[in-house]
């Protein structure tokens, strides 16, 4: 199955007032590793809905949270797959009764240990312009640093869970990234600069280029007209 991680993982970060403004963050992905895909992204977050534009990946990733739909559109194939919350939290954890019997020598080699996380205050930074502050988290092999605008702040209402969501993976996987998410909802603002590495080859750098609190245009949010639509809960119970 395919689990939305890539882009979505650059942007992990804090649980905000629904009453915050629309968000377009637009950013150059750069790096390596098995889930890097450089190239331009564009996140647009509104308070009951996010998409994620990759041109590295030739994908975006909407999500609608107030229907409980997730949407991944591969503009390559031309497809379009529409897989419920309900079906995702369903798929993984069949995912994790099966995983369940790895050993844990195995997993800690490939994740580290997921139990204890490091927090460290950086001090100041500064992206495109504005002040930011710097935060490294250490969870296991992950490291990630963080520049975050303090004065900026993301329009869904529980940002964190929602992320929660769309990164669901099984086994250590999906401990490590709802790690992450917890202690990311703890900072106040939004990251312009993220760099990751250490966790399966990773070091990827997402830094933005442009930043807007305009309202976003309603057709942002249409799925592509001709593309082929495929239930990918059914796909999945195969």
């Amino acid at each position: 199955m395919r689990v939305f991680m890539p882009s979505a993982l650059m942007a992990l970060l804090s649980a905000v007032s629904i009453l915050a403004a629309d968000l377009t963050i637009t950013s150059q992905v750069t790096g390596k590793g098995a889930l890097a895909k450089s190239g331009s992204q564009v996140q647009y977050l509104s308070a009951s809905r996010m998409r994620v534009n990759s041109t590295g990946s030739k994908t975006d990733s909407l999500v609608d949270y107030g229907q409980g739909v997730i949407y991944s559109i591969d503009h390559g194939k031309k497809v379009v797959t529409r897989m419920t919350f309900k079906d995702m939290q369903e798929a993984m954890q069949s995912l994790e009764e099966q995983m369940a019997g790895m050993p844990e020598m195995v997993t800690k080699m490939m994740f580290g240990d997921v139990s204890e996380v490091k927090v460290e205050q950086l001090g100041a930074d500064t992206v495109l312009g504005r002040p930011c502050k710097k935060v490294r988290i250490t969870l296991g092999k992950m490291v990630q640093e963080l520049s975050v605008d303090p004065s900026l702040q993301f329009p869904v209402k529980d940002y964190a869970k929602a992320m929660s969501m769309l990164n669901r993976a099984p086994g250590q996987m999906g401990t490590l990234l709802m790690r992450v998410n917890q202690e990311t909802a703890k900072l106040k603002g939004v990251a312009l600069r993220t760099h990751v590495s250490g966790l399966m080859g990773m070091d990827v750098t997402t830094e933005a280029t442009a930043v807007s609190t305009a309202p976003i245009p309603e057709s942002t949010w249409a799925l592509p007209a001709g593309y082929t639509m495929k239930d990918g809960g059914k796909e999945l119970k195969r």
